[in-house]
């Protein structure tokens, strides 16, 4: 069994977690609103056109779509499923009655519940739930394939013909498929029971599908820099009929980093990196020595609180926010002591994912090399015997002096 780890208490939001407020918990009935985000998902950066619509500080519950899925992958990415779009492996139109079925996907959403340990996910679809043929009605018996008008656990209005179908894959983890069917849903992949599973549909205009798996990371590795979570979404019928549609989604979680480069130099100009002694510049005793220190975020969240800190200097400065792949520079300066000996500190930075809330760090050191002391003649034997001798004379001459 994989257990969360400590720190998922920390994270304010994964790719797949948003911030939905604490009075709008998600009920799975099959209805979107209040407590469906729309903004997006951290992360979520596939596609072009919704990229300059991201805001790492107002995150939500809406992640990207891939058209196609269930081993029809392909690389187009769409904010939203275009509407008449029946995938790259159905021919057939959305409709044969109105302009779309109520099984053409939408959009795809996401949203994690650590305190619970439950995944919840939502598809909405341009018609209603259970519409197939498009007539915004679900009254036919085209439409409607639930015969005996009672309400099943998942609600009333997919029948036996009818299927809503999730698969939730992660490399390393098992595999899920659950299908929603004649209002009710079943386990087909994966190590679930049936009660740890709730669905729900409504066959109104505003309805969608909607869905939670409780003990979620039993299943999945979920938490910072973690594998990606493939989310396969198909809503059609039993057999290849007019209106089915296919999507996929990625959750994808955020892994915070940074890194620090600290460098040495004697004139401010030409830096040595310098982390050992065998590449550290010769300073002149009493002279000035100057440091750099080089901070990018490596990771691919945003990051704030960036500070640097040296082991023997203290504090540096304060760099605060840091995007992804930006780098920020800050310099301090010393003097090289007039008794030198060889020397190393450690640069160190600090941040905090602006999504995930993880600290992180890393450290470089910096050496320099002291100049050395002036050489003092050696003194040769021939030498040590004339200095001798010259003690000596002065001793005898000094005794005759005396007497």
């Amino acid at each position: 069994m994989k257990e969360m780890k400590l720190w998922l208490t920390i994270l304010m939001v994964l790719a797949l977690v948003a911030s939905v407020p604490a009075a709008s918990a998600i009920t799975v009935d099959g209805i979107k609103d209040p407590e469906w985000n729309d903004n997006w998902a951290f992360g979520q950066t596939n596609n072009a056109t919704a990229a300059g619509e991201y805001d790492v500080f107002n995150t939500g519950n809406r992640l990207e779509v891939r058209q196609g899925a269930f081993d029809d992958d392909t690389t187009i990415w769409n904010a939203e499923d275009p509407k008449n779009d029946s995938g790259t492996s159905h021919d057939e139109t959305m409709a044969t009655e109105g302009d779309s079925s109520g099984q053409d996907i939408m959009r795809i959403y996401g949203h994690y519940d650590f305190a619970n340990d439950t995944l919840f996910g939502m598809t909405t679809v341009y018609g209603i739930p259970g519409d197939l043929d498009g007539d915004g009605s679900t009254n036919t018996i085209f439409d409607n394939r639930d015969t005996d008008g009672n309400a099943g656990p998942a609600g009333l209005g997919l029948g036996q013909w009818e299927l809503w179908t999730i698969r939730i894959t992660q490399t390393g983890s098992p595999a899920v498929e659950i299908d929603v069917q004649d209002n009710d849903w079943a386990i087909i992949i994966g190590p679930l029971a049936y009660s740890d599973v709730e669905a729900a549909f409504s066959p109104t205009a505003d309805g969608v599908y909607e869905i939670a798996i409780s003990d979620a990371s039993e299943i999945w590795d979920i938490g910072p820099c973690q594998e990606d979570i493939m989310i396969e979404v198909r809503a059609g019928g039993t057999a290849d009929t007019p209106g089915e549609d296919t999507a996929t989604a990625f959750v994808h979680f955020t892994c915070p980093d940074i890194m620090i480069k600290k460098y040495v130099s004697a004139d401010n100009s030409t830096w040595f990196d310098a982390n050992t002694k065998l590449t550290a510049p010769v300073l002149e005793n009493n002279s000035a020595v100057y440091w750099r220190y080089v901070v990018t975020n490596t990771g691919d969240e945003p990051l704030t609180s960036v500070s640097v800190t040296d082991d023997i200097i203290g504090f540096i400065g304060n760099i605060g926010d840091l995007d992804v792949n930006e780098e920020a520079t800050l310099y301090a300066s010393g003097t090289v002591p007039r008794l030198c000996t060889d020397y190393t500190n450690i640069g160190t930075t600090n941040g905090v994912g602006a999504v995930s809330g993880i600290p992180v760090t890393d450290n470089d050191p910096a050496n320099y090399l002291c100049e050395p002391p002036e050489d003092v003649p050696a003194m040769t034997p021939i030498g040590l015997i004339g200095l001798i001798g010259a003690l000596g004379l002065v001793g005898i001459v000094a005794m005759k002096r005396r007497e």
